[in-house]
């Protein structure tokens, strides 16, 4: 064999060896079966839809049920040491709430304000020692402290939960701070002007204090609708065996917010117009709504991450396909193709004849 033939020789192997060094450098791609992508763990399903409206609506019933405030307010009557007819739950909560004769109240008529003027009796809890935040003299702590010592700590908290259960209820944390002086030289407060101002636009058929004590109080009624949603769900939850936190989010978000919403609409048709505001289960539908956004934002974040490492893995096989693409011809037409065949059959017998004579 002559030199021109070696040279031949080694041109296709060394062409031989970079081909299928190329093909054992490409990563093959995975097969995925499209059957085989399951639902998402965070989707909500139609029994999770029923259930969060099924729970909303019954935590509406619960908060605006009449019959169950009045045996509410029966066990702050029974607390506050009058006389009735009570069952053997309002006694034994009774006894447990019982606060009669704390300074808190200021029992002693006319009922004073944080000033030590006169107070309206409708709204003595608002203005006198009921609001665990006031910097004066009238708060709970402090004045049960006085009256009682340490053990006054205690009553303090006991008398506060059991005026919840009150048909007022009790006063929000931190109303002392919205005390006013009104044009007749008195201390009053912007809650009770708020309540006065709502009554007078809904022809005076409402009383103020009564539209007050349903937008600017905690009542226990209104806590036992969000109690109940909040237990029920957590029993959902292991029934289904749900574990997604997303989902248990939005799921929790969508009761609330029915409870919420639907009590307000109830409160609209009962004061003419004046909605009633669910205090405690907003802050827990606020709640819900901030953990949603939280999670969701938490999770869209590890989806981007993990698009952003498919993308760049896809961008990787895209640059070896090319490499590989580009060691084959193209043909834009058929006649090309043809033509290219027909060279292909020319050089393959010009090898077939070159060999044959080196053979022979």
């Amino acid at each position: 064999m002559d030199n021109s033939d070696y040279e031949y020789e080694n041109a296709l192997s060394t062409l031989e060896a970079s081909i299928e060094y190329a093909f054992k450098s490409l990563s093959m791609p995975v097969a995925y079966d499209i059957s085989m992508i399951e639902r998402s763990a965070s989707a909500l399903d139609a029994w999770d839809y029923c259930y969060a409206l099924g729970i909303g609506l019954a935590g509406v019933i619960i908060s605006t049920n009449e019959i169950f405030a009045r045996y509410l307010e029966q066990i702050h009557k029974a607390a506050s040491g009058a006389s009735g007819e009570y069952d053997f739950l309002q006694k034994a909560l009774g006894k447990l709430l019982h606060h009669e004769g704390d300074r808190i109240d200021m029992i002693d008529r006319p009922f004073k304000n944080r000033n030590g003027t006169n107070a309206s009796g409708l709204f003595h809890r608002l203005l006198w020692g009921h609001d665990i935040f006031s910097l004066a003299k009238d708060n709970p702590f402090h004045l049960m402290f006085q009256q009682k010592g340490l053990f006054g700590i205690v009553q303090a908290v006991r008398h506060l939960v059991a005026d919840t259960a009150s048909k007022q209820g009790l006063p929000l944390p931190g109303s002392s701070f919205l005390d006013v002086i009104d044009e007749n030289n008195k201390t009053t407060n912007y809650l009770i002007k708020i309540a006065q101002q709502l009554s007078a636009e809904t022809s005076g058929k409402m009383r103020s204090y009564e539209i007050y004590a349903h937008i600017s109080t905690i009542r226990a009624q209104d806590v036992a609708a969000g109690v109940v949603v909040k237990v029920i769900s957590e029993l959902y939850f292991k029934i289904r065996k749900i574990n997604d936190d997303i989902r248990c989010a939005e799921i929790r978000l969508i009761a609330y917010s029915v409870n919420f919403f639907g009590e307000a609409l109830i409160g609209c048709t009962r004061q003419n117009g004046v909605p009633y505001i669910n205090i405690p289960l907003a802050i827990a539908m606020i709640a819900s709504f901030s953990r949603f956004c939280y999670l969701n934002s938490k999770e869209i974040k590890r989806l981007s991450a993990v698009t952003d490492e498919l993308s760049a893995k896809t961008e990787m096989l895209i640059e070896e396909h090319s490499l590989v693409s580009a060691m084959f011809p193209t043909f834009d037409s058929a006649d090309e193709y043809f033509q290219a065949a027909k060279y292909a059959d020319e050089n393959i017998d010009e090898l077939v004849r070159f060999f044959g004579e080196g053979i022979v």
